[in-house]
């Protein structure tokens, strides 16, 4: 089952910070913030994972007075029940009409006056859920964005961020390169993108999965792009 319809700067808050509001809460017209975006995937990521346990509670043992028919048709109705919970979860929430962007930060590290380019790094990151048996985020296979999973302190963490490792290249004249320069702490990247799910039955997991849609570099306060690529 796939259900069609998506991300990201570095984010240290507590999971439980936002845990009140809803998407409806954030106008998709505008760029998030880190902590907006951390917010919209944590909501999204929630529901589903509420979904998860009020079906895992369902999921119990043969029943003594039970056919090991009766028991499999029980156990594919609930299956079925979960799935369609997924896809009501996604259209309740209108993830097929949304598409969010966030502001990533660029970072200029050198011009190449001979070749007119620019190497560019961010060093934006997005905490998300680490992958659990039941529910796992994921990043739809793309040149830009990604999902990495470390261990840190102990504790097993997951951000997205953009692939700049190695260097993003940016082609570009020498006196736009200078100009930008001259306004770096205003130079960003942004990315958009919407949500897909999909399930996985064999593994039993939702696959909460971030789909980048297109990704600019622009002057954050002035509202003006440099370059942009849409992302297929």
């Amino acid at each position: 089952m796939k259900i069609s319809s998506l991300f990201l700067l570095f984010v240290l808050v507590s999971p439980t910070l936002f845990s009140q509001k809803n998407l409806d809460t954030y106008d998709s017209s505008k760029t998030l913030t880190s902590n907006e975006c951390f917010d919209v995937i944590k909501i999204v990521w929630d529901g589903l994972k509420k979904l998860s346990e009020e079906y895992g509670s369902t999921t119990s043992e043969k029943g003594e007075f039970e056919s090991t028919q009766e028991f499999n048709e029980r156990k594919r109705k609930n299956k079925d029940d979960y799935i369609s919970a997924i896809a009501k979860f996604y259209n309740d929430h209108k993830l097929n009409n949304r598409v969010y962007s966030v502001w990533m930060k660029a970072d200029l590290l050198k011009y190449d006056a001979d070749n007119q380019t620019y190497s560019i790094q961010s060093p934006t990151q997005v905490l998300v859920q680490p992958t659990k048996k039941e529910i796992a985020v994921v990043c739809v296979s793309n040149k830009y964005a990604l999902v990495t999973e470390k261990n840190s302190g102990g504790y097993r963490r997951a951000y997205i961020h953009l692939a700049t490792e190695p260097n993003f290249t940016w082609y570009v004249n020498k006196q736009t390169a200078m100009e930008a320069k001259n306004k770096e702490g205003a130079i960003f990247f942004k990315l958009s993108f919407a949500f897909d799910i999909s399930y996985n039955e064999a593994a039993n997991q939702i696959q909460l999965q971030i789909k980048p849609t297109k990704i600019s570099l622009m002057d954050q306060n002035e509202k003006f792009t440099y370059w942009s690529d849409d992302i297929h």
